[in-house]
């Protein structure tokens, strides 16, 4: 789900596919330590370099807690979800995962009730560029360690975090447009591509909206945006209401998952065929791009989001690593080229 500057911390960035790489590799990790006897002697060292030996016992409080912005039951934040319990397990940490189902104030409590509990680490979701920076930063001067995923922001919270794991929305929608505009070069001038989204003000959207509407800048197409929110019911019913209204339109770049996935069910209702490319992964997502439905779609990964964010918790509260910041996703799509892989992990993984 970040049209704000990049914030101004200065991290080790780690390309999209080196981040997931490290996913399969830490698991093997894991595995190797719970195959072996246990005995240590081997390393030359009274303590060795596994995850038995080191990781994963070093700090006693082990309690993070993971503040999910959405119900871990959508497809998109169950990736997420997956991916921070995958960690934890992992690192054997104490996670304590809550939701605010949406909503941005009880999501502002939660941060609140965190800084009193005072858990060891706290991973949080910031998309409002205001909202939570004093909680956020409560934490920070409590000594909490805090991480930053999927939405970061630049400005006063954005320096009480540590590192942030998400995807850099404006630069992904720019890559968008310009896929969308070289798959179809006749959309020009004058022609309205329609971009929906669950909540046009938030940062996400308003990064996401940014980057495509400067590539249609270029060809000096225009962008309207509808919002939709987060049911997949009432997101179907306005986007096919739309383009029951709007058969002219040129293209469609849905900026989240929810008018994503139900784009092709739209589109059929309405009997609206236009070009799609759009952000995030869903297993009607994936059927979309198989049928030809979806040109491209550009998958943020979600799971390595929730993973990082935790692992690099662990890393810290273990050894005193300081957490990076990664670029989740990095700048590939997903399309008929390689939606295979995709397809045998939609909906837990990507």
């Amino acid at each position: 789900m970040p049209h704000s500057t990049p914030s101004p911390r200065r991290a080790r960035r780690v390309t999209g596919w080196r981040a997931f790489a490290l996913v399969p590799a830490l698991a093997l990790l894991a595995v190797g330590c719970s195959a072996g006897s246990g005995d240590d002697s081997s390393s030359g060292s009274s303590k060795g370099t596994s995850l038995k030996s080191g990781l994963g016992s070093e700090a006693k409080d082990r309690k993070v807690t993971f503040l999910l912005a959405q119900d871990p039951g959508d497809p998109f934040w169950t990736t997420i979800a997956q991916g921070a319990k995958d960690a934890a397990q992992l690192l054997d940490l104490d996670l304590n995962m809550q939701t605010s189902s949406g909503d941005q104030s009880k999501y502002n409590d939660l941060i609140g009730s965190a800084v009193a509990d005072k858990p060891a680490a706290l991973a949080v979701v910031l998309d409002d560029p205001n909202k939570y920076t004093e909680n956020v930063c409560a934490a920070q001067k409590a000594g909490i360690p805090v991480m930053a995923y999927n939405i970061t922001q630049s400005g006063k919270v954005g320096k009480c975090t540590l590192g942030f794991v998400g995807q850099d929305f404006e630069a992904v929608g720019y890559l968008l447009g310009k896929r969308l505009l070289a798959d179809h070069p006749d959309i020009g001038k004058g022609d309205t591509v329609l971009t929906p989204v669950e909540f046009p003000d938030q940062v996400y959207a308003v990064q996401r909206h940014a980057g495509v509407q400067r590539a249609l800048d270029e060809v000096g197409a225009k962008s309207d945006i509808l919002g939709t929110g987060i049911e997949d019911s009432a997101a179907l019913d306005k986007i096919t209401q739309y383009l029951l209204g709007h058969k002219k339109t040129a293209a469609i770049v849905p900026l989240g998952g929810t008018p994503h996935r139900n784009l092709p069910k739209a589109m059929e209702d309405s009997g609206v065929k236009v070009p799609v490319v759009g952000f995030d992964l869903a297993p009607q997502i994936v059927n979309g791009i198989k049928s030809g439905a979806i040109d491209a779609a550009a998958d943020q990964q979600g799971y390595v989001q929730g993973f990082q964010t935790v692992i690099q918790l662990g890393l810290l509260l273990d050894f005193g690593l300081s957490p990076a910041s990664i670029n989740s996703g990095g700048s590939g799509l997903v399309d008929k080229s390689n939606v295979g892989v995709a397809e045998k992990l939609a909906g837990k993984v990507r």
